[in-house]
């Protein structure tokens, strides 16, 4: 089987070199590695290798915004990124990215020659926690789709204003209603979104805010 051609980047030096002999065993020729991610882009001009492994957090430029300029530079680029928590800012800023392949730090050592195989081949790999991520928030926005004919203006009004962090009785005195009637919209939102209580209310309003203003 041929080599895939192989740049690495980490600050590490421990973990970039066993990163190296891990993938050097698997079906990959580590053709440069460095430590700073400002020297990764002329890296990968000089040898235009197959896959560039890079870790999230780098010196003088994250791993995310490398990934970015790689792909606006070189268009066939095929980028992994390491990353070293499993955030829901880490997997929305990977989404962003040009990068085709996200995977844990602490991922065990099949995964990554795995995710190193088929983001080297053009594939679209996450890792499974980030895996699990992606059907969680799929599953809450097919939730809020079909909920959303339901929602009704007013419901609509209680939920911008606990974004905003107002209380029952703020609410009901901005909307000239009782306190009593925005408990009862807000009971109704929850079992419309299938949450659980007013923080869940308020987290899912913040992470799907453009969708809600456009109900």
């Amino acid at each position: 089987m041929e080599k895939i051609s192989t740049i690495i980047a980490d600050g590490n030096e421990i973990f970039r070199h066993g990163l190296r002999s891990i993938l050097s065993e698997h079906h990959c020729d580590v053709v440069s590695e460095t430590d700073n991610g400002a020297l990764v882009l002329s890296a990968f001009e000089n040898v235009r290798p197959q896959l560039c492994v890079l870790s999230f957090n780098l010196p003088e430029i994250s791993g995310i915004h490398l990934a970015n300029k790689l792909v606006e530079k070189f268009p066939n680029a095929h980028v992994l990124i390491l990353a070293d928590d499993s955030k829901e800012e880490t997997l929305n800023e990977f989404l962003a990215s040009g990068a085709q392949g996200l995977l844990m730090k602490s991922a065990h050592r099949i995964e990554l020659i795995d995710a190193a195989s088929k983001v080297a081949e053009g594939d679209t790999y996450l890792g499974k926690i980030y895996s699990k991520m992606m059907t969680r928030e799929y599953r809450k926005l097919t939730a809020y789709r079909k909920s959303k004919k339901t929602i009704t203006r007013r419901e609509r009004e209680v939920l911008h204003l606990l974004i905003q962090g107002n209380t029952s009785t703020e609410i009901a005195s901005k909307l000239f209603i009782s306190p009593r009637t925005v408990d009862k919209h807000r009971t109704n939102l929850l079992k419309k979104l299938n949450l659980k209580n007013t923080a869940s209310l308020v987290r899912f309003a913040l992470e799907n805010k453009n969708n809600l203003e456009h109900m």
